[in-house]
């Protein structure tokens, strides 16, 4: 087979194909993952046009391909959506699991952060375990003057996640001396909890104080990494479902263009029926020519004498004249 009967033999597949429920389901569920990856752009700083885009997009691509009727235009939103909420929470799941140790946590000095208060380096080790292992939490401490290390109350703050329930948990750190651990806050100070954990999901975090006001939190993460995959699938898609509520912007956009477009084709037939002339008065039939003809040499037939004695018309079957009753001679 060489190039153009193979070209051949893709293009009548093709049509094919397009004739086909599954040509309509293909093409959604692309458009879902297409969804469901512009949907990570969501938190970046072209958040506003991804929004306007995810229900441009769900609209224009069945147009474009033939969809015309409003219901078919609901139901492929309805999947399309559904389908890219099912992408999107799968998408963090894989890159959770994937990941082999943990990422560094540090606090920031926009976020929850007092000045001269500062935590980094805030790990747990090792990132992934078995139920009833021992983790070691370890994040460091760096203050803008002198300080001792019992001068200063430094946290973790560990959430279990079961199911539908979080059960945060605080746990008290300890110094941990060492040759990169001074005992002078200032210089850097290590601090580190040995904490014992079950199978739940967990997300852990770490804050400090220096028994005042002042109040110093990192930023969180998951970890350590204990449960199946699909218990982190389930809470990823609980929490794009149930606190983000999954695309709610979107979604409403996408119902605005739907309503739009069908307000304005109405719209356009109504105008279309308006400008139309009205129809004529039929005009009854008339006659065939043809019975018009007979009709006409019958009539010349049955005149085809008149009466000598009073005028009247006489047919040639008459033995008398219809009118005044002269007899005829043969």
């Amino acid at each position: 087979m060489n190039r153009e009967e193979l070209l051949i033999f893709l293009r009548t597949w093709l049509q094919k194909f397009r004739g086909t429920l599954w040509f309509r389901i293909t093409y959604l569920v692309l458009l879902g993952i297409i969804v469901a990856q512009l949907y990570l752009f969501t938190a970046s700083a072209i958040s506003c046009l991804i929004i306007l885009l995810i229900p441009v997009l769900v609209f224009v691509i069945p147009y474009w391909l033939g969809e015309r009727k409003i219901r078919r235009f609901a139901g492929n939103g309805a999947l399309v959506f559904m389908i890219a909420i099912l992408v999107a929470a799968a998408m963090p799941t894989q890159a959770i699991l994937a990941q082999s140790n943990a990422v560094p946590l540090r606090s920031f000095p926009d976020f929850r952060s007092a000045a001269g208060l500062n935590l980094t380096n805030g790990t747990v080790q090792p990132y992934r375990g078995v139920p009833g292992q021992t983790f070691t939490f370890r994040v460091n401490l760096t203050t803008a003057g002198n300080g001792t290390p019992d001068a200063f109350n430094v946290t973790l703050n560990l959430t279990a996640v079961d199911g539908f329930a979080f059960t945060p948990t605080s746990y008290r750190m300890a110094y941990s001396p060492g040759p990169i651990s001074s005992p002078n806050t200032r210089n850097g100070t290590w601090y580190e909890r040995n904490v014992t954990l079950g199978g739940s999901i967990y997300i852990y975090g770490f804050s400090v104080n220096d028994r005042g006001r002042n109040w110093t939190e990192t930023v969180s993460d998951a970890g350590p990494i204990i449960a199946s995959g699909w218990s982190f699938y389930a809470f990823f898609l609980y929490y794009l479902v149930a606190v983000q509520g999954g695309f709610p912007a979107e979604l409403v956009l996408y119902l605005g263009i739907i309503f739009l477009w069908w307000y304005m084709t109405r719209a356009r037939e109504r105008v279309m029926r308006a400008g139309r002339p009205a129809a004529k008065p039929e005009t009854p039939p008339t006659k065939p020519e043809r019975k018009e003809a007979t009709e006409r040499t019958k009539a010349g037939k049955a005149a085809a004498f008149t009466c000598t004695n009073c005028g009247a018309d006489v047919s040639e079957s008459d033995q008398k004249c219809p009118s005044c009753g002269a007899a005829f001679e043969d």
